[in-house]
């Protein structure tokens, strides 16, 4: 071997050690770098004419485990979906109350039941009506609260679903990005394996926001596709596009309120199950709604059980006009049987004037306003709200109504409870449910007692008694009694106290966040274990690192050497020749 030939490999064996330093160095320096894999300099003979002639680095790969890389890519999707779902229902959760607690929905319906029980117990007392109207006025903003927070929730699903809709495009560009830098430098035959750790990064942090699928082609080029099978990244990058609607009630549902979540104009909202959007369109779209549709049993089943019972008395003293709660208009048809009795009660709370109407006689509501103003001792008219108000003719009188045994409309309810004369409360489910606004004005105008239903009442009998609170005893036993809840959001139909029905409401609630927190706690694991095993298998060992290096350096070293005495037999050489 000629001295100019063992100089070329040893000066090739000290480039190629040059370059596994660096890469060694390299990959100490990013041992701690999140995402970063093991480097390797790979080193080949090189041969002339089937002569050795020395070595190079040949290519610097890593070694990634593909089987693992796509268990943490699964976690990450699985780990954001738990984590995003975990964190929502404990907002559920609180928003509710304990059932043990001072201020939740069926703590503030006991209050209510409390509250009643001692009007009732006490006579009906001014002092007792305004306690039970702030406790009714308590129970109805704990609920529309409880609402609130609710369609709150929804709302800021629905904007979170717009910000990670614009993160997941960040990284899908950036995929399809490095995707060409991938390509270009495998066909210059440059090394990859950095931008290849870059491209997971991105592809991990995708599937952190929707589940995906993934392969790589002999290019090096990586096509990305949901779970369901739209493409993400093919030779372009294919965004998702979203629009979060301007404001959330518990009638904005999907597709109709909320805007599609797209790629190429194909809805794929209904397919993406997993990641955080996944976790946000399940809690906005239904598991949101389903706690909604429990407030709305609820709210509507306490509204109509008071309601029914406060439409069959009457305040005490008598009111000076009775305005309803339901919207009509005079052209209203109005099929109805039975009687319904209007008095007029004087300073003495006796009867001043007397009107039985016979329901069945009416077929429009302006029938009704025209019975009741012929009488010449009630004014009836419909207000600017659409409300039908009476009034005693006599502005010094007071009026009271007794349904009697009226009945109107397909749900045959009486009288007073259609239109609404003596509603306690108004509204039609959790979000809108309050004490009437004159009640809440006006304590004494809580209908505690009944208007004497007597077939003979006449003039100058007594019409309305202060110690009659048989009304108030009805609403106690309705609150502490069996009342029958449908089926809804996903909680049985039910025979239970109204309290009863809140504290199913609470407790399942919190069963519900503690599983999702004990989800979220396992996927977090299951994350943990899965990074785990790809950084013990792709990671940087320090000590491994620090050995090659020490290895390296003692090549290097002996490379030098080499090259040294062949320097020095060049020179011996050159001075024999002269």
């Amino acid at each position: 071997m000629s001295l100019r030939t063992a100089g070329s490999i040893a000066q090739s064996a000290l480039t190629a050690t040059q370059t596994a330093i660096t890469v060694t160095s390299a990959n100490t320096a990013n041992a701690s770098t999140d995402g970063y894999t093991k480097k390797t300099a790979n080193q080949s003979a090189v041969t002339v004419n089937g002569q050795a002639s020395g070595v190079s680095v040949s290519s610097v790969t890593r070694d990634v485990d593909e089987y693992l890389l796509r268990q943490v890519v699964s976690s990450t999707s699985s780990n954001s979906q738990a984590s995003v779902l975990s964190s929502y229902m404990a907002d559920v959760d609180s928003a509710y109350g304990t059932v043990s607690g001072s201020d939740s929905i069926a703590d503030v319906i006991d209050t209510v039941t409390s509250d009643l029980s001692t009007l009732a117990s006490g006579g009906g007392t001014d002092t007792d009506k305004s306690a039970t109207v702030t406790a009714l006025e308590d129970m109805a903003t704990t609920i529309s609260t409880a609402s609130s927070t609710i369609q709150g929730l929804r709302a800021q699903a629905d904007s979170d679903i717009a910000t990670d809709v614009d993160a997941a495009n960040t990284a899908i560009t950036t995929i399809a990005s490095l995707n060409k830098q991938i390509v270009a430098a495998k066909a210059a035959g440059q090394s990859t394996a950095d931008l290849e750790d870059q491209r997971d990064s991105q592809l991990k942090t995708l599937s952190s926001y929707l589940g995906v699928s993934y392969s790589v082609d002999s290019t090096g080029a990586m096509q990305v596709s949901t779970s369901s099978g739209q493409v993400l990244v093919g030779s372009t990058a294919h965004t998702l596009s979203y629009t979060a609607a301007s404001s959330v009630t518990a009638d904005t549902t999907y597709p109709t309120g909320f805007s599609a979540i797209s790629v190429d104009g194909t809805d794929i909202t209904s397919t993406v199950k997993t990641g955080a959007i996944g976790a946000l369109v399940t809690l906005r779209d239904s598991t949101l709604v389903d706690q909604q549709t429990r407030l709305d049993n609820l709210a509507s089943t306490v509204i109509s059980t008071v309601n029914t019972i406060s439409n069959q008395g009457t305040s005490y003293p008598a009111a000076t006009s009775l305005t309803g709660t339901a919207t009509v208009s005079a052209s209203d048809s109005l099929s109805g049987t039975g009687t319904l009795r209007l008095v007029a009660v004087d300073g003495n709370d006796d009867t001043a004037a007397v009107l039985d109407i016979d329901m069945s006689g009416l077929s429009t509501v302006q029938d009704l306003l025209d019975t009741i103003n012929a009488s010449g001792n009630f004014t009836a008219s419909i207000d600017s709200d659409g409300h039908l108000t009476i009034t005693a003719a006599d502005s010094s009188d007071g009026i009271a109504v007794n349904e009697m045994d009226s009945s109107v409309g397909t749900d045959g309810e009486g009288a007073s409870l259609y239109f609404g004369l003596n509603d306690v409360l108004t509204g039609t489910g959790a979000s809108d449910i309050a004490v009437n606004s004159a009640i809440s004005a006006d304590a004494s105008l809580l209908p505690t007692g009944t208007l004497s239903s007597s077939t003979d009442l006449a003039v100058g009998d007594t019409a309305i008694t202060s110690g009659d609170v048989s009304i108030i005893s009805d609403l106690e036993s309705a609150f502490t009694g069996t009342q029958s809840f449908s089926s809804a959001g996903g909680l049985a139909k039910a025979s239970t106290s109204l309290a009863g029905y809140a504290s199913t409401i609470i407790s399942s609630a919190a069963n519900a966040a503690s599983a999702a927190s004990t989800k979220a706690d396992t996927a977090s694991s299951a994350l943990d274990d899965a990074t785990t095993a790809l950084s013990s298998q792709s990671g940087v060992s320090l000590d491994e690192e620090t050995a090659m290096v020490s290895t390296l350096e003692q090549a290097y070293q002996a490379a030098a050497k080499i090259m040294s005495t062949l320097q020095e037999m060049f020179t011996a050489t050159i001075e024999m020749v002269n």
